[in-house]
């Protein structure tokens, strides 16, 4: 005969498994709760220790500013950096020139005996290396005023020399510690070896306790890019009549930008190896007259940079005729089409190709 068992036994032994399951559950969720607070606890300790990451950072990223030199967006410490001008050779023993590509604006003018020369002007963008680095010249003088720029160059002509302090320029005259000669496994003549970089001349402007930080100066007008359906025009430039400083822009229709030849083949920066483009190429025609004295003799020139005259602006393929003006030597030079109203332009680079009256010849293309 089977035992008895009791029904009020049964029951009692079922309610003892339930009241043990539960303790057993609420001591497990007790472990978890308690081991995931100890973690935060542990993670927000980790997060005082220097050099620690903590597991969730709060940190923000810093929202980008727009920079007056070329309408584009950088971190707020590079965007609007104090503005640094950079005299740059182009006799043929120096290309290809190293930093071209990563200058804000460019200027291109001649110097003596047809050849030309560049003032490089840098901002929120560095380069490793900037040169072949030569002399300065009263004109770009006349153009650096109008971003209060730094100044870095090699010696200069008897003039431009006589007048840096008269225009309270920010100079950063050749110095061994912060340039350095690199004959780049060529074959010349000294003057054509000479290199710095944004970060060297950057810390030499900080030695002159130059405020690097900040920079004041007018600004060109910027939009959005516009480029033209199809088709789209660039511009040939001669300055003197020698094919090797002959300058050419083709525009990019895909890309809203142009690239330029210099001598008949790519004009390339050394740093990158890539050819030099531009979203917005300036011709800007001023007067020139001999100076009667200087370390050049009959061959130190002299640009009618204030006042008014004729230009041409290439921008989105398009190529308008326009009227430059500047209103003393600190004034931002503006430009105006045929309706008088001020150009706007691409955010980018931009480059001026100063032509000087009567010599320099430009073609359409």
């Amino acid at each position: 005969m089977a035992d008895y068992i009791d029904p009020r036994e049964v029951k009692a032994s079922k309610q003892k498994k339930l009241k043990t399951a539960a303790i057993i559950t609420l001591v497990v969720a007790i472990f978890i709760i308690g081991g995931a607070l100890a973690a935060t606890r542990f993670n927000k300790n980790d997060a005082k220790i220097p050099g620690k990451e903590a597991v969730q950072s709060t940190t923000k990223t810093p929202e980008l500013q727009i920079c007056q030199l070329d309408g584009m967006s950088y971190s707020p410490d590079k965007a609007n950096r104090h503005p640094l001008a950079v005299i740059v050779e182009n006799h043929p023993d120096a290309r290809p020139q190293s930093g071209l590509a990563d200058a804000s604006i460019v200027y291109e003018a001649i110097t003596e005996g047809g050849i030309t020369r560049f003032m490089a002007i840098f901002g929120p963008t560095d380069a490793k290396e900037i040169g072949p680095i030569r002399s300065a010249r009263l004109f770009f003088m006349d153009f650096l005023k109008e971003y209060d720029a730094f100044f870095a160059h090699a010696g200069g002509n008897e003039d431009a020399l006589a007048n840096i302090g008269n225009y309270g320029i920010k100079d950063l005259n050749h110095s061994s510690k912060y340039f350095q000669r690199d004959y780049k496994g060529r074959s010349v003549a000294s003057e054509h070896t000479l290199y710095s970089s944004t970060d060297q001349l950057y810390e030499y402007a900080k030695s002159k306790n130059y405020n690097i930080d900040s920079g004041s100066y007018q600004t060109l007008k910027f939009k959005a890019d516009t480029p033209v359906s199809e088709g789209g025009k660039g511009i040939e430039i001669n300055f003197s009549g020698s094919q090797t400083y002959a300058v050419k822009w083709t525009y990019n229709q895909s890309t809203n930008n142009y690239s330029r030849f210099m001598a008949a083949v790519e004009h390339k920066d050394r740093n990158t190896g890539a050819q030099i483009t531009a979203k917005n190429i300036i011709i800007q025609e001023v007067s020139r007259t001999l100076q009667p004295h200087g370390s050049y003799g009959s061959e130190n020139w002299v640009f009618d940079t204030i006042g008014s005259g004729n230009a041409k602006v290439l921008r989105d393929g398009q190529i308008i005729e326009a009227t430059w003006k500047k209103a003393d030597r600190t004034s931002r030079t503006k430009f105006f089409d045929a309706n008088g109203t001020e150009i706007q332009f691409n955010p980018g680079n931009t480059w001026y190709e100063i032509a000087a009256k009567g010599t320099t010849k430009t073609t359409e293309i």
